[in-house]
């Protein structure tokens, strides 16, 4: 098969950190084109990157190349409606989380991709961990018997934050920490546990920068049809020297937790250490789960594999966004109908 022609819309930080460096990397594709809307930005990352043609318009780009897939990398804003452009012209699609500002649009896309057999991926890159892909096989071992309660946490340390960033204005990014640090969070525990039925959300959320209009804090408690309680607590920017980012699982018989990964049950009456023996750093679980995201994508492409973050489990995960942002509205808990 020859190579898969991709394209790559945004020249940001992930696109410049992560994802240039490693498609550069990946033989079954061609990097052949690159959009963005500052110049001096998409000629600097076409050099560096030896990619052969720029464009500052994606329409025009869409029309001029023969793509097989897109890149979306810009602002949230821009991911719906782009990803909608790209997959109306015939051509797959990888986009950054979100996958669109609220779930009525996520299910416009979700519904489009599906109808016309196109691939719609969602870069959800902890889904890619290694760490996480052990233990997501442990539990669907039922290894810590029945899953009771997961608390997951993504707290910034004290800073400058997100104020003066695209992520702090609602009309941007369609929300505050919760769509972008606990949406991914949600992802995560609902992606080691097999999607739970929700039964109904409560979000307590809190405005602490005055110059901004979302939250930059927030604590959502989701309870699931068998019982099973999720909380999620997220921060831009609390009193703390560093960041903390944890997972922790609790079953009937034993517990887990991520970063790092500890597994812990009762074995014959004894709490006994069942973790990995030998585990990378936590740098090189999330560098590496990037460059595993790419090539998933490409093989989803060629029809090797399914697709392992598909729109339909992002629209999932934006319906309880949804519905956790008219929890915070109304002040009280929201039933899943």
């Amino acid at each position: 098969m020859d190579k898969l022609k991709l394209a790559m819309v945004g020249g940001g930080s992930i696109a410049q950190l992560a994802h240039l460096p490693n498609w550069s990397k990946i033989d079954d594709v061609e990097l052949v084109a690159l959009c963005d809307v500052d110049k001096g930005k998409v000629n600097l990352l076409t050099e560096k990157f030896n990619i052969a043609r720029w464009y500052y318009v994606l329409d025009e780009m869409l029309k001029r190349e023969k793509l097989d897939a897109l890149h979306i990398c810009t602002p949230s804003l821009h991911h719906f409606s782009m990803a909608y452009l790209a997959l109306s012209k015939g051509v797959n699609v990888l986009v950054e989380k979100p996958v669109a500002l609220n779930s009525k649009d996520a299910q416009k896309l979700n519904d489009y991709a599906i109808k016309n057999n196109l691939t719609l991926m969602v870069g959800m890159h902890h889904r890619f961990r290694d760490d996480v892909q052990i233990l997501r096989n442990f539990l669907a071992q039922d290894e810590l018997g029945e899953i009771f309660y997961i608390k997951t946490g993504w707290l910034k340390k004290w800073g400058k934050g997100q104020a003066t960033s695209w992520l702090s204005e609602k009309k941007s990014s369609g929300g505050g920490v919760l769509i972008d640090l606990g949406l991914q969070l949600i992802d995560l525990a609902f992606f080691i546990t097999n999607f739970p039925k929700l039964k109904k959300v409560r979000l307590y959320d809190y405005h602490l920068n005055p110059d901004i209009d979302v939250e930059d804090a927030a604590l959502a408690v989701l309870e699931t049809e068998s019982g099973q309680t999720i909380t999620i607590e997220i921060s831009w920017k609390m009193y703390l020297e560093k960041d903390t980012l944890y997972t922790h699982i609790f079953g009937k018989n034993g517990a887990a937790k991520l970063n790092p990964l500890r597994v812990h049950k009762e074995m014959h009456g004894n709490l006994v250490n069942v973790s990995p023996m030998h585990q990378d750093s936590q740098f090189d679980l999330f560098r590496r789960a990037y460059s595993k995201e790419l090539k998933h994508f490409v093989r989803v492409l060629k029809g090797e594999k399914e697709n392992m973050s598909s729109a339909s489990d992002a629209l999932s995960v934006m319906k309880v966004l949804d519905a956790l942002y008219e929890s915070a509205k109304r002040k009280e808990e929201v039933v899943i109908s």
